[in-house]
């Protein structure tokens, strides 16, 4: 087992609104990246209390004879619950008025291979140099590509890329994306979009192959968004089992 990770404010904002954790034991290992949004610092306030409290709810609500179709239930429970909190400090405190984070978790238990995603930061797989997005991003550009009004490769540039059509603590009530697929190996990649707006897929499988240290992976990750200008804050979780 390997796991490592890393966030960096980038080279302009002048908070880090990202969060991340990592989890593991004998049996459940994985983690989240959440990348929070609102005005003054409550984007960041959203992102930590989503990592904090859906690590806690996970772990509390874990036990060992569990099989993986009640955990993913208890990951959608506590997504919910998660939503529901975050969705109420936003409407009785001061300054955190519209404040939300994407939230995107990916756990390898019992040769399963389980992800849950609200927003735009993303799960990938990669195994042998090549790489698969496993999360869909809950975007407008993404609802443009489907509708065949624009390109993956326009969809870049698109002035409205960043607007994102499902966020963890914008409404009362969320629907979360949980997919379970067969694990076979793959070293999986949690980022938030401060990668994904500046390293190509392609860069992201090249560097988690060629860096048996995924502590060093995720480094060599967030330099090279840097290095790309690190207009947005950068995080990334890389492991494997």
């Amino acid at each position: 087992m390997r796991i490592g990770a890393m966030t960096d404010i980038g080279r302009y904002r002048k908070l880090n609104e990202d969060s991340y954790f990592i989890y593991r034991n004998e049996l459940l290992v994985g983690g989240m990246v959440a990348d929070g949004m609102g005005g003054h610092n409550a984007g960041e306030v959203a992102s930590k209390m989503a990592t904090e409290l859906i690590k806690s709810g996970i772990m509390d609500g874990f036990y060992p004879d569990m099989d993986y179709m009640e955990l993913s239930e208890l990951i959608r429970r506590v997504y919910i619950e998660v939503n529901s909190e975050i969705f109420r400090k936003s409407r009785v405190e001061r300054g955190a008025a519209g404040m939300g984070t994407t939230a995107t978790a990916a756990f390898v238990y019992r040769g399963k291979l389980i992800t849950a995603n609200v927003g735009d930061s993303r799960v990938y797989a990669v195994k042998d140099g090549k790489i698969r997005q496993l999360t869909k991003d809950h975007s407008y550009v993404e609802e443009l590509i489907e509708m065949g009004e624009l390109s993956p490769e326009n969809a870049k540039n698109h002035p409205q890329k960043n607007y994102i059509t499902r966020a963890l603590g914008t409404e009362d009530f969320v629907k979360t994306d949980i997919l379970i697929n067969e694990y076979n190996g793959e070293t999986i990649v949690i980022c938030s979009d401060g990668l994904t707006n500046l390293v190509a897929d392609e860069q992201i499988a090249d560097i988690v192959t060629e860096n048996e240290d995924f502590d060093a992976a995720a480094k060599a990750l967030v330099r090279l968004a840097n290095q790309k200008g690190g207009a947005d804050n950068i995080t990334c979780v890389v492991f494997e089992v």
